[in-house]
């Protein structure tokens, strides 16, 4: 039995760490993992042999699964990507690329047939890219594609569909209702049509107010992702983003922060001095949550609003399962799992991750698909899994896998972590709560770690200092110090 602990910093280091982080830019605050994929590599083992190990797994644990469907295409922006987005992408180039991307889709749907047949869906999100690229007839085609392969899609599921507002119409939200989806995620990303030119997109105000009337109309549960901290973005600005969002009737906001990291256009020099500084992005944070809370959203992640249920329907419209699910991934009564959460990717890009038990004996893993399109489809038409790599967990992964789910929800529960991984993490991370509770960002009770004010808006960093000495190890460094690209990016 090997060593599970999670290797920790002490005092002084924690100290250095904030010092030297604390008014540096982060990259992706949302949707967090751990590992990092700059730390995943080509997998030893095959696709296959994983999928048959799993199986065994599940014949002891039922697991519950959210399903993603990854897609490509992207309309092109200058700058490219809207200018901060880091997840992978294909420049659209038209409807023929569509239809044989949904081609190469359905072969890697009955590829995962023997493998997945049998699990319970707890919620399905087709992301990308930008799904809302699709045709009507297309979504049909792609739920067919979920019942083939689960034999028949559960009633009461989430299904999401994400999009951009200028692509949606009419004819496209009446097929996706037909077609089973009862939630749609719009990238809205400003109200404001003066800044939202930073991006590079065409859309409009009016397109926006259109596509969620539209989401009404049909009653689809819907969403809209704000970014603050933009270039020239005033704290009215802000807030009026959020202004237009509530009055809009919105059932769901995520509000976050504008990615200046790696290949992200607003990470060149020249943009950079266009920014709002960090402890301005910190009021904008701290001003947004007084501003949702005042107009009746309750907080349920760092980022992430809705409105307060009123009864079962406004609780159904307002809910976000494919996230939420994940947050606690693990189901038990006692520290005795009786399920366990896992995310099932298809597609481009997509991620399947599978932590199958809480035995620190037992394998558990993430991997990704290609990011290549062309590499994506070269797999398939060789019949193999169109995997690019992925990650093998000790059990010390594990445990801050499920930390950095929690965390998200700006608290963790102390005492289920100890019940669930037999460690005391008050013990194990001691210098770190001191740390923070010095500088007033967590609040600790007997059940409890609450993240607090300004100590919300640094969980990222929280969860790199917490990943710190066992980044080291993964890199097979010894020092202490690590590059900000370290810090956790997005798995979508």
């Amino acid at each position: 039995m090997t060593d599970s602990r999670i290797p920790a910093l002490n005092g002084a280091e924690v100290n250095d760490f904030l010092s030297r982080e604390e008014f540096r830019r982060q990259s992706n605050k949302v949707l967090h993992g751990h590992p990092s994929p700059l730390h995943w590599k080509p997998l030893s083992s095959p696709t296959s042999l994983l999928l048959e190990e799993r199986a065994s797994y599940s014949q002891n644990t039922q697991f519950d699964v959210n399903l993603y469907v990854g897609t490509p295409f992207c309309i092109k922006t200058k700058p490219a990507r809207c200018g901060f987005c880091l997840f992978p992408s294909e420049d659209y180039e038209g409807n023929k690329g569509v239809e044989l991307y949904l081609d190469y889709l359905q072969k890697e749907f009955e590829l995962y047939r023997p493998y997945y047949s049998d699990d319970k869906l707890g919620s399905i999100y087709f992301g990308g890219g930008t799904p809302n690229l699709y045709r009507p007839h297309h979504y049909p085609r792609l739920m067919q594609m979920v019942d083939d392969l689960y034999g028949g899609v559960p009633s009461d599921i989430e299904i999401t569909l994400e999009g951009i507002p200028q692509l949606f119409n009419e004819p496209k939200i009446r097929a996706l209702k037909e077609a089973g989806f009862n939630r749609v995620s719009i990238g809205v990303q400003q109200f404001n049509d003066k800044l939202i030119q930073y991006s590079g997109r065409t859309q409009t105000l009016a397109q926006v107010h259109t596509a969620l009337e539209l989401c009404h109309k049909y009653d689809l549960a819907n969403s809209v992702d704000l970014i603050y901290g933009w270039p020239e973005q005033t704290m009215d600005d802000m807030l009026g983003d959020l202004r237009n969002a509530v009055d809009a009737g919105v059932h769901h906001v995520t509000h976050y922060e504008l990615n200046i990291a790696g290949r992200s256009n607003f990470a060149a020099p020249a943009q950079r001095k266009l920014l709002p500084t960090i402890p301005q992005n910190i009021e904008m944070y701290l001003a947004a949550n007084e501003f949702m809370r005042s107009a009746g959203f309750e907080q349920v992640t760092v980022y992430d609003w809705r409105r307060l249920p009123k009864d079962a329907e406004t609780d159904r419209l307002s809910s976000y399962q494919y996230e939420h699910n994940m947050h606690d991934f693990v189901q038990h009564e006692n520290g005795r799992v009786d399920e366990i959460r896992q995310v099932c990717g298809i597609g481009f890009a997509a991620v399947n991750f599978h932590p199958n038990s809480l035995s620190q004996d037992d394998r558990c893993w993430i991997y990704m698909n290609q990011t290549s399109l062309k590499e994506y489809c070269a797999k398939l038409d060789r019949g193999e899994f169109p995997v690019e790599r992925g990650f093998m967990y000790k059990h010390a992964d594990v445990k801050l896998a499920w930390l950095f789910q929690s965390m998200q929800t700006m608290q963790i529960d102390h005492i289920k972590y100890a019940q669930l991984f037999k460690e005391d993490i008050l013990e194990t991370f001691a210098p770190i709560w001191e740390a923070l509770d010095a500088r007033r960002w967590i609040q600790l009770d007997d059940q409890m770690i609450q993240f607090v004010g300004v100590g919300q808006y640094y969980i990222p960093l929280f969860q790199s200092l917490l990943a710190n000495k066992r980044l080291d190890e993964i890199r097979g460094k010894r020092s202490g110090k690590r590059s900000i690209s370290d810090i956790p990016i997005a798995v979508d």
